[in-house]
């Protein structure tokens, strides 16, 4: 099966907040990236999910990228980033400007990072799969993926690697379909000694924290999409509207109906 790109956001309205400029997913496929050095008037965000390549700009750095890598460039630095000849990856990228991005301070450091625990690849996939509809629309886009991005800030040194990689999963474990028993064993732990370290470094248990990931994907499908309550609902694994309904107002403290029309 031959690879494609798919570009899912182009020139984007232009809010007070700022603007996505592009945004889409390179799928096994040999990015379009020249080997000379690029400069653009506007931030990038790659995240390397399949495959490897090299990140190199004028700073002097060139190194090696692997998956996980979460490359960010700042506007106006010349840099440049690919597979080898023939080789091919699979990423998501985000070309985006404007003064809420510009607020954040560790947005300024070029190159590529690897936060612990990685933020969630389908939570920013939620974010980015289709262009606003009207302004108010794009703002709420905007400050999703700023709301994303400051998990790229972070990382929790004190993380074991079981728990680490358990955060991942959840993370982008969106339908709660995975059995989190079996999380536990693939770490090597029983499900009580999971749980019990899960929360002792994480500060919520392995449950509740992926409930808190779904709830805030289901308040960004209200934001930015069209989707009934009941299609949400089964998109995310809850029961029905009514059980999202419950669990969103015990979270948030409005109804998903009250939330939408904010």
């Amino acid at each position: 099966m031959s690879g494609r790109t798919v570009v899912a956001i182009t020139d984007g309205p232009v809010t007070r907040l700022g603007q996505l400029v592009l945004a889409g997913e390179v799928v096994d496929d040999e990015p379009i990236m020249s080997s000379s050095l690029r400069v653009l008037d506007a931030y990038v965000l790659s995240v390397l999910i399949d495959g490897e390549g090299n990140y190199r700009d004028a700073s002097g750095r060139d190194e090696r990228i692997r998956p996980g890598a979460h490359t960010i460039v700042p506007p106006g630095f010349p840099h440049t980033y690919r597979t080898d000849p023939g080789e091919r990856w699979t990423e998501l990228f985000v070309v985006f400007a404007g003064p809420l991005f510009d607020s954040m301070d560790h947005l300024t450091a070029a190159g590529p990072r690897y936060p612990v625990p990685q933020p969630s690849i389908e939570a920013l996939r939620t974010v980015l799969r289709a262009p606003p509809r009207t302004r108010r629309v794009a703002e709420h886009q905007l400050l999703a993926l700023a709301d994303w991005l400051v998990d790229v800030e972070d990382t929790a040194e004190d993380l074991s690697v079981e728990i680490a990689d358990a955060m991942g999963r959840l993370a982008d474990d969106l339908t709660a379909s995975t059995n989190l028993a079996t999380i536990a064993a693939e770490s090597g732990l029983s499900y009580d000694t999971f749980r019990r370290r899960f929360a002792a470094q994480v500060g919520q248990t392995p449950a509740a924290f992926r409930n808190v990931r779904r709830l805030q994907a289901a308040a960004t499908l209200l934001r930015l999409t069209d989707l009934t309550h009941r299609e949400i609902a089964r998109t995310l694994g809850f029961a029905d509207e009514f059980h999202l309904s419950r669990r969103f107002r015990s979270h948030f403290g409005v109804s998903p109906r009250d939330y939408r029309r904010t």
